[in-house]
């Protein structure tokens, strides 16, 4: 599958760039306004070209693009790619509004290519562990889950053109309520809030299906020292799975189970290795295996595509409009 990469920053060039070769892509050109360093990294990884701008670009030399660049300007790319015919798997967030992301989606049905989006959060080990805990049906089905994502930034905004609202949400709000939703589907009323806090943002957003009794909260925040994740899921067993940090998952058992008597404690139920690091760990690569893999026929189903995040971007919307904010500045 021969590859383009639009984009040789931190995020493209040190983490795509890498991930996409572990994952067996071929990528054959790098793209970068530094040219400089577009070449640099071509000559690291034996990457065969090098071009300023997608415009230099014989674009029948190529199946399929990977885009990441900041996201006031990643929107445009993705669509460039999907206009011409690639298959596209853009890093999140693939477009900085809902309506800009529906014309991705419209886009990309009409040129009938895959359009894939990077929601690395979702093939993270921890979160796999967990995943297949569920899966396996031995702790009933999920009435109830929080998922946290807070961090230090960003606390400024990405853009001019971006609220501070917005930017959080690219950064951070997109990974937690994607999640959320996930593990959690089904929400027939979203609400929601932003949180006082004296630095940065901290947005609670809730998806309710009333009826069900079925409930999942996303809190994401840019105030806290640094990275924190937790993710809170609570059965109608009665069970209560705890990922923590993506690195353990452990079970509070509801008290129907068997063992209980036995001991009534939480046990731990997976604990990420001390060698699970790097771009298969963080789920880089896994993920860029689906993309492949979508894209050569397989089904690949935890791979998140536009489509998917078009319910992501319309429940913050919705939290925007009650709020009377914006998504632009």
């Amino acid at each position: 599958m021969r590859t383009l990469l639009v984009g040789c920053g931190n995020q493209g060039g040190q983490t795509l760039l890498p991930a996409a070769l572990a994952a067996g892509i071929e990528v054959t050109a790098l793209v970068d306004s530094d040219l400089d360093r577009a070449a640099r990294l071509a000559r690291q990884w034996s990457v065969p070209d090098a071009f300023a701008s997608v415009e230099d670009l014989d674009t029948g030399a190529f199946e399929a693009a990977i885009i990441a660049l900041p996201v006031d300007v990643q929107g445009a790319h993705a669509r460039w790619a999907l206009e011409q015919r690639l298959h596209t798997f853009v890093e999140k967030p693939p477009a900085p509004d809902l309506a800009r992301l529906r014309e991705l989606s419209k886009t990309a049905h009409d040129a009938g290519v895959t359009a894939a989006v990077g929601m690395n959060f979702r093939w993270a080990d921890g979160v796999l562990a967990l995943l297949g805990a569920l899966e396996s049906g031995c702790y009933g089905q999920a009435s109830y889950v929080r998922v946290v994502h807070v961090a230090r930034k960003p606390v400024v905004s990405f853009s001019a053109d971006l609220t501070l609202e917005a930017s959080l949400f690219h950064a951070q709000g997109v990974h937690a309520i994607d999640l959320a939703a996930l593990l959690r589907p089904g929400a027939t009323a979203i609400s929601g809030q932003m949180l006082a806090v004296e630095r940065g943002r901290l947005c609670l957003l809730a998806g309710d299906n009333t009826g069900a009794g079925q409930r999942f909260e996303a809190r994401f925040g840019s105030c806290a020292a640094g990275f924190h994740h937790q993710v809170e899921v609570l059965t109608d067993s009665g069970d209560q799975l705890l990922l923590r940090d993506l690195a353990e998952l452990a079970l509070v058992p509801g008290g129907g189970r068997d063992d209980v008597g036995d001991y009534p404690g939480a046990r731990v139920l997976w604990r990420r290795s001390p060698i699970s690091a790097g771009y298969a760990g963080a789920g880089y690569a896994p993920e860029l295996t689906a993309f492949k893999e979508r894209v050569q026929g397989d089904g690949a189903p935890l791979l998140a595509t536009v489509d998917d995040l078009v319910p992501t971007y319309e429940a913050f919307d919705a939290l925007l409009a009650a709020r009377g904010l914006e998504w632009t500045a």
